[in-house]
């Protein structure tokens, strides 16, 4: 099971650093932060990626079994398949034990902290998510900016900054181009931030026109703005999950059900992988790992469209996601004896 949630969780991982990535690297957030950003964020990932990773290991392990004809082995020893739910139970409770650590304390512990990382993020100026050498879109594509060095000091060099002076968006409008050899940010008396520039040329108008002006300076001041590109997500992921047992909005319900669910699907998929795996040793143990997968996440799939309908108020919020496990359980129970109830619909 190690193994597959360790290959698992490589793959989301990768996919969601590279968009944090993305976003570093166009200067919507500092590079310091992403690590930890993702450290925070791995447990909002496992609480999913756990339980299916036991139910694959469930179905690699027990489809070895059966190819290699140690099931029967076991069977002719005098294992029953009674005993056999039984020690998939007992495991099943281990995964539990973890994953309602993970969904109901780390969690929620990992998605504050990521509200703390990004609001400190939003209270930084455009200037202070300056990557050197690299040109920058800011303020929503209006402003463009690079800088060649950035010393430890947090003073520029060679600094160019082009923006739009019209907020409309036709393709000829004006803009003003600002030059300076070097630079740093001053704060005034009211607490505002100003990027000083020092020994350069500001360019202002559009090209061609007669009111085109250029402008030679020592010295310019320039207001630097908060980056408003990252937005807060006020998520109920973020609150503990004893305060959701006090909640009665459909929100603070539905991530509640969620995290109960993402616990109590365990059992439920560890009795589904006993008959799933059970493949003719000539067919291989992987015959009926795709359609077994496919179950399980549209299970994951049910639970998720359940939570948003719960909060979307689409159906009371006292039927929880109970319902599904319950149609799950009878998936189960209808694979568990498919044989019987194909003799009896036959007959």
């Amino acid at each position: 099971m190690i193994v597959v949630l360790v290959i698992v969780l490589v793959i989301s991982l990768g996919w969601r650093f590279s968009g944090y990535l993305d976003r570093a690297a166009a200067g919507v957030m500092t590079g310091e932060v992403l690590f930890a950003l993702m450290a925070f964020r791995l447990p909002g990932f496992l609480e999913i990626i756990i339980p299916i990773s036991f139910f694959l290991a469930l179905m690699l392990t027990y489809g070895r079994l059966h190819v290699d004809h140690e099931m029967i082995v076991l069977q002719a020893c005098g294992m029953s398949p009674t005993r056999i739910v039984f020690i998939t139970l007992m495991i099943s409770a281990i995964v539990m034990l973890l994953t309602s650590l993970v969904a109901l304390w780390v969690k929620p512990m990992g998605e504050r902290q990521v509200q703390v990382l990004l609001q400190e993020q939003k209270n930084l100026t455009e200037f202070d998510t300056l990557v050197p050498g690299r040109f920058q879109s800011l303020s929503s594509g209006r402003r463009v900016t690079y800088t060649e060095e950035i010393n430890d000091k947090g003073e520029l060099t060679e600094i160019f900054i082009n923006e739009y002076l019209d907020p409309a968006v036709p393709s000829a409008r004006a803009s003003a181009t600002v030059i300076a050899t070097s630079g740093r940010t001053e704060v005034d008396i009211e607490g505002r931030r100003f990027l000083v520039l020092n020994n350069g040329q500001r360019y202002e108008g559009k090209p061609g026109d007669p009111g085109y002006q250029i402008i030679e300076y020592e010295e310019y001041g320039q207001l630097v703005e908060k980056d408003s590109s990252i937005f807060l997500d006020e998520r109920n992921s973020a609150i503990p999950s004893l305060d959701l047992f006090e909640r009665s909005d459909p929100a603070g319900l539905s991530e509640l059900h969620w995290r109960l669910s993402v616990v109590l699907m365990i059992p439920v998929i560890g009795l589904l992988a006993i008959p799933l795996s059970r493949v003719n040793p000539r067919q291989g143990r992987f015959t009926r790992l795709v359609p077994a997968m496919i179950l399980c996440f549209l299970y994951v799939i049910a639970l998720s469209a359940g939570k948003s309908g719960i909060e979307r108020e689409d159906f009371p919020a006292e039927y929880g996601l109970w319902w599904i496990h319950g149609v799950f359980l009878l998936i189960t129970f209808v694979i568990w004896h498919l044989e019987k109830i194909t003799k009896i619909v036959r007959y």
